[in-house]
């Protein structure tokens, strides 16, 4: 806890990292398949917005999906909502396909394509949240 009380930034970014190892996890890159397939996820960019406080000790959420991704790269963006329903934090992250023997970018091995292209077609049509995409910037 921090002296204001609500969650630290640094606790919403490890909960959001969890989330996403997760989803992988479910759908074809589990720790025992990234080790037989020689593979892994790196994050290479991530945003996160924080919205409205999140006090200790607070029951939450996170909803992951799939906004976007080719054949090594996905683009997430996750919403963490509290007990009430209201969105206190989201999280964007772009993370590539890599191959640990060359420790290069490498196309997602075809059980984890099958299984994300399934995810990111079944996902509900929804109207992304302005956060999606946002920079940060302090206007003139």
């Amino acid at each position: 806890m921090t002296i204001t009380g609500h969650v630290h930034d640094a606790n919403y970014n490890i909960v959001f990292s969890e989330a996403i190892n997760q989803f992988n996890y479910q759908h074809g890159l589990s720790l025992e398949e990234r080790e037989q397939l020689n593979y892994t996820l790196f994050t290479v960019e991530e945003h996160t917005s924080y919205l409205a406080e999140l006090k200790y000790p607070s029951t939450f959420t996170i909803t992951i999906y799939l906004y976007n991704f080719d054949a090594k790269r996905l683009h997430f963006f996750s919403i963490m909502t509290n007990a009430d329903g209201t969105t206190v934090a989201t999280n964007e992250a772009m993370m590539l396909g890599i191959d640990r023997q060359t420790n290069r970018t490498a196309p997602f091995p075809m059980q984890f394509t099958t299984q994300i292209t399934d995810v990111y077609n079944q996902q509900p049509n929804m109207k992304w949240p302005k956060q999606l995409g946002h920079r940060i910037n302090i206007p003139n």
